[in-house]
């Protein structure tokens, strides 16, 4: 499961003709991103991949008899509800 460390927002973006809607939610995500590569050699200075958080976006539709996202809900409601739906979570590019 992933660590959300904190959820920045949850949009609602598209509802269609039949209920379902989409949402995009952005969140920092711990170890998300590779903040310094492993080192082999020499091998006593080895070490491995370290990772750091990012923010990071991901998308999930709900069927119209869901329970939608705690928007004004406290922030842990927030994490709690979104960690429960296991996303997939994409680095946002800074550049």
């Amino acid at each position: 499961m992933t660590d959300i460390i904190n959820i920045d927002s949850i949009e609602l973006d598209l509802v269609e003709p039949d209920g379902t809607s989409h949402w995009i939610v952005t969140a920092t995500i711990a170890d998300a991103i590779l903040t310094v590569p492993a080192r082999y050699h020499p091998a006593a200075l080895a070490s491995p991949d370290e990772y750091g958080p990012a923010v990071c976006v991901s998308a999930f539709q709900l069927e119209p008899e869901d329970t939608p996202p705690p928007i004004s809900g406290t922030q842990h409601d927030q994490i709690e509800y979104i960690s429960n739906l296991d996303l997939d979570w994409d680095p946002i590019d800074d550049d």
